[in-house]
């Protein structure tokens, strides 16, 4: 994306007016659309790392951190942290926890993105980050680039894109997809699944704000298709203005994610254009012996030929001139003609689906009237807040949503696979609250069915 500065300086008008070649400052903007530094249960972080590929020329940089996810911890800033930094000719600089660092955004337990403005040529600031988690394994982690503005459509695609049930044996991929805004202008976009080619969700639609993003977690459940098992599907965001596209695919086997950056989609209905023929008139005649007429076959210069058929019968009689499959103006087909004759347009039918209804493989645990002090767990963005809780027996646990799609379900993760063990679950949700009693005593750890082992808690109950 680039944008033009105006200079209007006494100096500047100065040269203008002797005639001197001038010319304004250009500025490109390169933007990572998704980094964070989330604490708690499963925490998150952004290493950031940038360089100036010229030899010869320094470059200054203006980063701004886009906030748009908060946590029970911290809420986005109220105005948006920025720093700036100039770049010598070929360094490269680190930004480790970019986000929470505090020599640049100092903006603990949130997620955004950021954009980099630079004075320097187009393609002089290079912009890399590794998006990791240290739970469960080690470490686990995805690249991400920085993306220019010609990376931004208003139609992509995001393939590769994965799901396994919530509910199986084994717990397998699961995707959350978003997008990040680079313009002045909010975005309203629409993301729908398909799989096998087949339109498998209605259509998601999200408000993408101006200089900021949004993030659907758990994709899949939130189009209602928690129980679709694919290993192909892909995702079309549309928008009214260009936006990156991107989704995170995670395989909670292995708790591997890797990032599918959007690519830009063909218009609905598009069609490859078929050569032109052009050239001199060619004349084919041909005459074989008897009563088979001669045809005359004259290519038009266009898109699409004009054929004049003329027979002439050998054999005496009356002369006979059959009315040809197509004459008259140049014919120009959109997408394939089903009748013949001077233009024959079509207008694609296009069939969405109906709205599925999901229907859920088990019922959730009724809500239990809360008996004893409740005690409160915050759910927000990959968070249980706090993530252990010790209570004694007779006593409850309200779980409040404050952000995300997410559930509480009971169950351990040994090795990253979960388990529902049946003690309660509230069901895939968005908000509201779920209150459960632990009237004897025990450890009870828990998870969320949409996060898996990314996302745990446990519940100590003291007799």
């Amino acid at each position: 994306m680039s944008r033009t500065r105006v200079p209007v300086s006494t100096v500047a008008l100065a040269f203008l007016f002797l005639g001197a070649v001038a010319s304004s400052l250009s500025a490109e903007v390169v933007t990572l659309p998704a980094v964070a530094s989330i604490q708690g249960g499963n925490p998150f972080f952004s290493d950031v790392r940038v360089f100036n590929t010229s030899y010869g020329a320094a470059v200054d940089v203006t980063a701004t951190y886009q906030c748009f996810i908060g946590s029970a911890q911290a809420s986005c800033p109220a105005t948006a942290p920025v720093i700036h930094f100039t770049l010598a000719p070929r360094e490269s600089r680190g930004f480790d926890d970019m986000v929470a660092n505090g020599a640049a955004f100092n903006a603990h337990d949130t997620a955004g993105g950021v954009e980099f403005e630079t004075s320097g040529a187009d393609g002089q600031l290079v912009v890399t980050s590794r998006l990791y988690s240290t739970k469960p394994q080690n470490s686990v982690g995805m690249f991400i680039p920085g993306l220019r503005g010609d990376r931004a459509f208003a139609a992509s695609v995001l393939t590769s894109v994965r799901h396994d049930p919530i509910n199986g044996i084994v717990a397998g991929f699961r995707t959350n997809a978003g997008a990040f805004n680079s313009g002045d202008v909010d975005a309203s976009a629409e993301f729908v699944i398909f799989n096998a080619g087949e339109q498998v969700t209605p259509p998601i639609v999200r408000t993408v704000p101006a200089h900021s993003g949004v993030q659907i977690n758990g994709i899949f459940e939130a189009g209602g298709r928690a129980n679709l098992a694919t290993a192909n599907a892909t995702i079309v965001v549309t928008a009214n203005v260009p936006i990156f596209a991107y989704a995170a695919v995670i395989d909670n086997r292995t708790a591997d994610p890797i990032f599918v950056q959007g690519a830009p989609n063909q218009a609905l209905g598009a069609v490859t254009p078929t050569p032109t023929q052009s050239g001199p008139v060619l004349t084919a005649t041909n005459t074989p012996p008897g009563p088979s007429p001669t045809r005359t076959m004259t290519p038009m210069g266009g898109p699409s030929p004009t054929r004049t058929s003329t027979l002439t019968p050998t054999v005496p009689g009356p002369t006979t001139t059959p009315t040809p499959t197509q004459s008259g103006p140049t014919a120009t087909p959109t997408l394939t003609p089903t009748t013949s004759g001077p233009t024959s347009t079509r207008t694609p039918t296009i069939t969405v689906p109906p709205t599925i209804t999901r229907t859920p493989s088990r019922t959730p645990t009724a809500t239990i009237t809360p008996s004893g002090t409740v005690h409160d767990v915050s759910i927000s963005s990959f968070v249980f807040t706090p993530p252990t809780l010790t209570i004694p027996a007779g006593d409850s646990v309200k779980w409040t949503w404050s952000g995300g799609t997410h559930s509480t379900t009971s169950g351990a993760c040994p090795g990253g696979v979960c388990t529902d063990d049946g003690n309660w679950d509230s069901g895939i949700k968005s908000s509201g609250t779920f209150i459960h009693n632990f009237p004897t005593a025990g450890t009870f750890p828990y998870h969320c069915n949409v996060h898996h082992a990314m996302m745990q808690g446990t519940i100590t109950v003291t007799p």
